[in-house]
């Protein structure tokens, strides 16, 4: 039997209208199969732990244990000094949400792709939630006004989860855009040398403004090293630290931390709808879900980066 892709099977099975009546609830495999299509789609999802919870709770658990553990042994004597272990459990808790969307009649009999265009239309919005998502758990807050409130209410992103904690190492900017010279190292000294030991796991997430700044900075000498940068766009670290541009985060914060040290839920409960409403000559797509946006595992192992002035 021949073994189906990821696209595949979310293609016919999960947003495929032709499949979807009046409800359609996707099993655990589609489930499955269409977390890891949002992940796979979304590299800061994929960086990060994104959870597949099968409940409406996920604990998330870290246990640290503290340096210069090991004491001289002594026959017949007990060490007086136990080593530390620090353990500690976040709980991702989901909350449902839901993505509405009418069609009208009109639209799909005009539309060039014909009878196409409600099949493309419901994988278009299938993405999007992929997005929204990330975006959410980057920048959700719960006390949000204005524009986009709706949406940033649902929950607590990272940024607002760090800000607003004690036991995070805060950096203050103080409106620096010298990322190179002053920013990023300020940062790194902030950590605690004990989250240091693995270079390669963290992190600077920043928006692709800063990215691109930071290339900026580091060309500024007429060398062919810097016009390959700047050709390529490919960023260097710093030192040994990879930074990590990503689509929905603000300008003006970043953050440092092992990429791990990040989680986002999302409930292996999804649910398609496609209802006509002849009187209104529209069809409704209503997806629904349940999501825990985002969880900080340790915050003694994360810098954020800000005018906190």
């Amino acid at each position: 039997m021949e073994l189906k892709s990821n696209r595949a099977i979310i293609a016919k099975a999960a947003i495929d209208t032709s499949t979807i009546a009046t409800h359609g609830k996707l099993n655990p495999e589609q489930s499955d199969k269409f977390i890891d299509y949002m992940v796979d789609n979304s590299p800061f999802m994929k960086d990060i732990q994104t959870i597949k919870m099968s409940g409406p709770e996920y604990d998330l658990d870290f246990i640290g244990v503290s340096s210069r553990i090991i004491r001289k042994g002594q026959e017949a004597t007990a060490p007086t000094n136990q080593a530390g272990v620090t353990t500690l459990t976040k709980r991702l808790t989901s909350t449902e949400i839901i993505l509405p969307q009418d069609i009208s009649f009109s639209f799909l009999e005009d539309n060039i792709e014909r009878g196409n265009a409600e099949d493309h239309i419901a994988k278009l919005l299938a993405t999007q939630f992929g997005n929204d998502v990330c975006d959410l758990a980057i920048n959700g807050d719960t006390t949000a006004s204005g524009e986009d409130e709706d949406f940033l209410k649902i929950g607590d992103g990272f940024i607002k989860k760090a800000k607003a904690s004690l036991a995070v190492h805060v950096f203050d900017t103080n409106e620096s855009v010298d990322y190179k010279g002053v920013v990023f190292g300020g940062m790194l000294d902030k950590l605690p040398n004990k989250h240091k030991v693995n270079l390669g796991e963290l992190r600077y997430y920043v928006s692709p403004n800063v990215a691109s700044a930071y290339i900026e900075q580091l060309t500024t000498r007429q060398t062919a090293w810097a016009d390959e940068l700047l050709q390529t766009g490919k960023l260097p670290q710093y030192k040994g630290v990879t930074i990590f541009p990503v689509q929905y985060w603000p300008d003006d914060c970043i953050i440092l931390t092992p990429r791990k040290n990040l989680a986002t839920g999302v409930q292996r409960y999804f649910t398609f709808d496609r209802e006509r409403n002849p009187r209104k000559r529209i069809i409704e797509f209503t997806m629904t879900s349940r999501i825990a946006p985002a969880e900080i595992v340790c915050d003694d192992a994360l810098v954020v980066g800000y005018n906190a002035a």
